[in-house]
């Protein structure tokens, strides 16, 4: 069957034409084309909501696809795919129902759940975490997504999103999109990283200079923080990092580690399905997946 998946970023909005054998079959997924357009987030909630149905559109076989599923920043409630919470990142999305706009707009059913969310179920199911039982998954990107896979039923207590990327890592530390300060994603983000030491991330992982090296190192101390916090509430089996910053894990993923272990001793992997996870992860979720009002 084909289907059709998008993950909605603060930045830009990645989609795929998926064709799946078996829906159970975690080895029968395989992405025809897949694009990205800008989110173009400064326009305000409208326009947003009509790239997403630009970036669903234009593949030019709606008709054939047996299903579309959305990922998107921001907390979406399971069940009824309304967000209940997003922060400037996507402007004007608080309170929106997301899959019953978007399936109004294409006169297709639509299932919506978190970005966060559907990059663990990608790589909990079919990618580094296929494996394991509970999975824990960091998306560094605009922000921090964290979200837990409990086990594999994929219903609304099976899966978490845990916005730990707004736990307070230090009281009145830097300002965060949410309105607070000090949250984990202030710190621990590409955002935060092309804010405080370079806009170039390759350039900063591969810096020589005391202040740049700070940066790196202050990343690796919180984004441990961040973990031992996850393995502390949630006790997963595995940890996973994907997201943008993930992309250039190269240059920068043994140091962490080296920081990691000496404080924790959950598994912890880099993400292997890069930036496909998230449209990967809609999909299988919506196949598989138990939703009450989607």
């Amino acid at each position: 069957m084909l289907t059709i998946g998008v993950d909605v970023g603060g930045t830009s909005i990645k989609s795929a034409l998926i064709e799946v054998g078996n829906p159970k079959n975690v080895d029968s997924y395989e992405i025809l084309k897949f694009f990205s357009l800008p989110t173009e987030a400064l326009k305000g909630r409208d326009a947003i909501v009509d790239n997403i149905v630009r970036s669903i559109t234009q593949f030019g076989c709606l008709d054939e696809c047996e299903a579309v599923s959305v990922a998107s920043a921001g907390t979406i409630d399971w069940d009824s795919g309304k967000v209940t919470f997003a922060t400037q990142a996507l402007p004007g999305f608080t309170g929106l129902e997301l899959s019953k706009t978007l399936s109004e707009k294409l006169g297709r059913r639509v299932v919506a759940i978190n970005d966060a969310v559907g990059a663990l179920i990608g790589e909990g199911m079919l990618g580094a975490g296929k494996k394991y039982g509970s999975v824990m998954m960091f998306t560094l990107g605009t922000g921090l997504g964290a979200s837990f896979l409990k086990d594999k039923k994929l219903d609304a207590q099976s899966v978490v999103d845990t916005r730990l990327g707004h736990l307070c890592l230090y009281e009145n530390g830097r300002d965060c999109l949410c309105g607070k300060k000090g949250c984990a994603e202030a710190y621990v983000s590409a955002t935060a990283l092309k804010k405080y030491g370079n806009e170039n991330l390759y350039h900063l992982f591969k810096a020589t200079d005391a202040v740049q090296r700070k940066v790196m190192t202050d990343f690796y101390k919180n984004l441990t923080k961040v973990a031992l916090k996850s393995v502390e509430l949630y006790k997963p089996d595995l940890i996973i990092v994907g997201g943008g910053v993930i992309e250039l894990a190269e240059y920068w993923w043994q140091s962490f580690l080296k920081e990691y272990k000496s404080n924790c001793n959950t598994p912890i992997a880099c993400a292997s399905l890069g930036n496909k996870a998230g449209v990967l992860g809609s999909v299988y979720a919506m196949l598989n997946g138990t939703f009450n009002q989607q």
